[in-house]
């Protein structure tokens, strides 16, 4: 706020001076060696209502406006004041700083209601940016407080499928026991690991999201497919962690399907953006929450400023988010 004032307080300076002075220079056409002294007495009465306000601006915040008010009229006058006496003793002239002075002073107390509103269109602006700001910290704070949320619910249901899958595998398959717990392995460390992060390489999120459909491949077997469309130019972006995976749990948490009504999931992207549809088979009505895409869609706000693209058709359901640059 300091910077804008300051900036605001030398822009305004010399066009109020010379919008003040324009009468005398236009209308006292002999040249006079006091027009230095005016031009300088002009110059130096703006600057110090600026300086008063700006002090006030910053300083005083805890008053209230009226009093902010009537302190930078009574400095102003205070000053003015001052300055009168200051130039009628340098001149050992009354009439010519009565003459001279007065004019300055008087368009400077004027100019004093312009430069307190400037003040507080800049305050204003600025509370309002740490308002915005304050409120968007709140929200991502809150988002991410969700997301731990979301993980923390995720884990147990998760887990309890997964061991129920490991316990078979251990009896009938024991090879394959041992690949899917490693699998698993996988999937967990990344989770713990990435809980702690906003963004993360498409890459790494696109691994976490395959390692999860591998999982998933062993439990319901070719009752789904899967399809990933990202050319290797796009793997270096970014997106909000977990979001893919958090596509893809929902396609197979709100869809029924079976080998003969199979779930189809792809992935694409096109322009910076990445999707994430699945046909419907069979819709478990009674399951769907909404909250892992409201929270999703909280989170890629506040990370890209956009809202996810949720297009709910009749035989498909589809996201989009958008990548980030690095």
């Amino acid at each position: 706020m300091k910077k804008s004032l300051l900036r605001y307080a030398l822009l305004s300076t010399p066009i109020l001076a010379i919008y003040a002075l324009s009468p005398i220079l236009i209308f006292e056409i002999e040249p006079r060696p006091e027009f230095p002294t005016i031009i300088i007495g002009m110059l130096l009465n703006i600057s110090v209502v600026w300086a008063i306000n700006i002090f006030i601006t910053l300083r005083l915040q805890q008053l209230v406006n009226w009093k902010r008010y009537l302190l930078s009229y009574f400095l102003q006058l205070l000053f003015q004041a001052i300055l009168f006496f200051v130039s009628e003793f340098i001149t050992m002239r009354p009439d010519i700083a009565e003459k001279y002075m007065s004019y300055p002073v008087l368009i400077s107390i004027s100019f004093n209601a312009v430069i307190i509103l400037l003040c507080n269109s800049v305050e204003n602006a600025y509370k309002k940016n740490i308002a915005e700001l304050e409120n968007r910290e709140l929200k991502f704070q809150n988002s991410e407080a969700q997301k731990q949320l979301l993980l923390r619910q995720l884990h147990p249901h998760f887990l309890f499928n997964a061991l129920s899958v490991l316990k078979s595998l251990i009896k009938e398959k024991p090879e394959a026991a041992e690949d899917y717990s490693i699998k698993l392995s996988d999937f967990l460390r990344y989770s713990v690991k990435a809980s702690a992060q906003t963004l993360v390489a498409l890459r790494e999120e696109l691994s976490f999201t395959t390692g999860y459909i591998e999982l998933q491949k062993v439990r319901f077997e070719n009752n789904f497919s899967f399809k990933l469309e990202v050319p290797e130019t796009a793997l270096r972006m970014q997106v909000p962690v977990f979001a893919i995976q958090t596509l893809v749990e929902n396609a197979f948490k709100h869809n029924y399907f079976t080998e003969k009504n199979p779930l189809h999931i792809r992935i694409s992207y096109a322009d910076h953006k990445l999707t994430v549809e699945n046909n419907k088979a069979s819709l478990k009505v009674t399951e769907r929450s909404g909250m892992g895409l409201t929270n999703l869609n909280q989170r890629h706000q506040l990370i890209t400023g956009q809202a996810i693209t949720i297009e709910d058709r009749e035989q498909s359901f589809s996201v989009t988010i958008t990548l980030l640059e690095v």
